[in-house]
């Protein structure tokens, strides 16, 4: 149903990606990792259908609680995030990530979990690809600052099977060219 929400008909599972994602957290901690676990409220791709086609911004934006923002900015100012782990998973139209940012010097971690809807994300998936790196705007509702996660070489954060040059997977560019 195009506008309406990615999650719409999926949300059990996005209940086992958030559990997964507590899980997740539970093991950095079990490993002595200081770890914030970040619960957003609302994911969007970007840039958006209805952006300027010319943004910079290629990547997540995600909203979350201001407590668990104010955390986050906390913990980053301390440490540098160079690594990330992505574990994904489909279904339907909708690619599910947990993802957890990684500052190995610091012992620390950031854990959360996205999602968005293929057919939406075209642009940013395409752009992503050809990047080699995608990003994360993590931002509190007020929309006054942001922490910006960096992925490179993004290929498990895309679709399984993700082809940057016909924009799809290779199985829907191979079944067009028949």
């Amino acid at each position: 149903m195009a506008g309406s929400h990615p999650l719409v008909g999926v949300e059990e599972f996005w209940e086992e990606v958030t559990d997964e994602t507590e899980a997740t957290a539970a093991e950095y901690r079990d490993a002595g990792w200081e770890v914030v676990t970040l619960h957003p409220g609302d994911v969007t791709a970007l840039p958006t259908a209805s952006a300027d086609a010319e943004s910079d911004r290629v990547g997540l934006d995600v909203l979350v609680p201001n407590d668990e923002f104010d955390a986050v900015e906390d913990l980053v100012a301390d440490a540098t995030f160079d690594g990330y782990d992505a574990y994904r998973a489909e279904e339907a139209d909708v690619v599910f990530l947990v993802v957890a940012m990684t500052a190995a010097e610091a012992g620390a971690a950031v854990v959360f979990p996205l999602y968005y809807a293929r057919s939406e994300a075209r642009t940013m998936l395409r752009r992503a690809a050809e990047a080699g790196e995608m990003r994360t705007y993590v931002r509190p509702l007020d929309d006054d600052r942001r922490v910006v996660f960096t992925h490179r070489d993004p290929e498990n954060l895309l679709p399984e099977g993700f082809d940057a040059e016909s924009g799809g997977d290779s199985e829907s560019r191979a079944d067009s060219e028949e």
